[in-house]
């Protein structure tokens, strides 16, 4: 069984209140000089966010008198760059900053790493989030998930005057989408308290500048349903394209928030794109794509007009002179309609959850943590391939709210069918991509105990046979 959809973020983020212990600005008036606190570069998943002017108070921050200049370029894997910071300030005589570089989709983590060149292993430092590592070249240890660069005994200049620090900074060795650089500096007036101080921050995405270099076709197999991994397809569906040779072996490759577009998911990822046509689009469209790997494509349908044959084509460096697509994969399969539940990890358990809430409703021996529903109990189930929404989203967008289902369906628990007033939503999944549908029933009061079939027909098709929820 492939990846599916469901296995991967349904785009929960967690906020997390940072309290900041009354003793730590005791800690910024004896220790920042040599050691700065970590975390400060207003990087937002650090102590919420905050930076220097946490300690040196007193100045506005980013005063116009100063500035903070950062020379760092699009990134290449593999290939080193040295970042050069440049602070300025008239009141300024020591000079500190901070600098961690992390991955827009999860920014609890460090990308790449940092050095020090030898011309400045004197007035910088590399850090790691365990506080190890002080003074020594770097990098961290590969377990460390954040890492910094920072000054080294707050460095004294003239007065007025600019000071320049250099990083030497490795980047990942694969493109993982587009990176956030995160700089706080420290123009200190020298008189010993944080007081008076001007501090300056600077944030910048970066993205892969790197070129794609597959030499090798891809070679498409099979064009399945995204969930049950079965034919047939429909408008709208996520499916998963079938192959070898569409990433390095071994190499995953999730959409993320590094790799959106507009808000929407990305047509490329991990140099890869797909273009499809069929019935009433002639003109090749690319596929928003949610996941890749070396034998899986996860991506989405776009609306065609009724149901027939269509031809797909898997490109390797999409839009560049070394350009490679697979052979055109034709695939009579499109239908209006292709339902199918989302399961859970070998199982035919469907995805499923309490509904308004993150509790999983599985057995436990599926999904660690998870419990059977009980008879009057509202559980989401998520599908795809359910067809027209009102409103209508576009294919890779996210659905922002409520887009109920045009036609009509038929819920079936054990042997009964559900009664429509138990059937209290039915459309695209709020808050996720437009291809993921969620269903939201009541457990009937007569429903069995076990392992409970569970069927959804629409305009004649009906989802996969074998699909249950456990019921106790």
């Amino acid at each position: 069984m492939g990846k599916s959809m469901f296995e991967m973020s349904r785009m929960r983020t967690l906020l997390l209140l940072v309290v900041v212990p009354a003793l730590f600005f005791a800690e910024c008036l004896f220790a920042e000089s040599k050691t700065p606190s970590l975390g400060y570069t207003g990087a937002p998943t650090d102590h919420g966010g905050q930076n220097c002017s946490t300690c040196h108070t007193g100045s506005p921050l980013n005063d116009p008198s100063g500035s903070l200049q950062v020379t760092v370029s699009g990134y290449v894997p593999t290939i080193q760059q040295l970042i050069h910071i440049v602070v300025k300030s008239p009141i300024a005589s020591r000079w500190g900053f901070q600098i961690t570089i992390r991955e827009q989709t999860d920014e609890t983590l460090s990308s790449g790493t940092f050095s020090i060149p030898s011309t400045m292993t004197s007035t910088v430092q590399v850090a790691c989030d365990d506080g190890s590592q002080y003074g020594t070249p770097g990098p961290c240890a590969s377990n460390i998930t954040r890492q910094f660069a920072e000054q080294l005994n707050a460095p004294k200049g003239v007065m007025g005057a600019a000071y320049e620090f250099d990083v030497l900074w490795m980047p990942p060795d694969q493109e993982v989408g587009r990176l956030e650089v995160y700089v706080a500096a420290v123009a200190a007036n020298g008189d010993g308290t944080p007081d008076g101080d001007r501090v300056y921050t600077y944030s910048q995405p970066i993205a892969n500048a790197g070129g794609c270099d597959f030499s090798k076709a891809p070679a498409l197999q099979n064009l399945v349903n995204g969930a049950s991994f079965l034919q047939p397809v429909s408008s709208g569906a996520m499916v998963s394209l079938i192959g070898t040779g569409f990433q390095t072996p071994g190499r995953l490759r999730s959409a993320g928030l590094g790799d959106y577009v507009n808000g929407a998911y990305p047509t490329e990822l991990g140099c890869l794109s797909v273009e499809v046509t069929g019935p009433g689009v002639t003109q090749p469209v690319m596929l928003p794509i949610a996941f890749v790997s070396y034998t899986q494509i996860n991506a989405q349908m776009p609306q065609f007009s009724g149901a027939g044959q269509v031809n797909v084509t898997v490109l390797l460096n999409p839009g560049l002179p070394n350009q490679i697509p697979s052979d055109v994969g034709m695939f009579n399969t499109l239908q209006p309609f292709a339902p199918a539940f989302f399961v859970f990890a070998n199982s035919m358990s469907i995805a499923a959850e309490q509904a308004g809430t993150a509790s999983l409703v599985a057995d436990s021996s599926v999904v660690a943590g998870a419990s059977p529903a009980k008879p009057g109990d509202i559980v989401s189930l998520f599908g795809t391939g359910f067809g027209d929404t009102n409103p209508s989203i576009t294919a890779g967008q996210f659905a922002t709210g409520a887009a109920t289902l045009v036609n009509p369906i038929t819920v079936t628990i054990g042997t009964a069918a559900v009664p429509a007033s138990d059937v209290l939503y039915a459309g695209l999944s709020p808050g996720s991509i437009s291809g993921l549908y969620q269903v939201n029933v009541r457990i009937p009061s007569t429903a069995p105990s076990g392992e409970v079939p569970v069927t959804i027909s629409i305009g004649g098709a009906e989802t996969q046979a074998g699909a249950t929820i456990p019921i106790q």
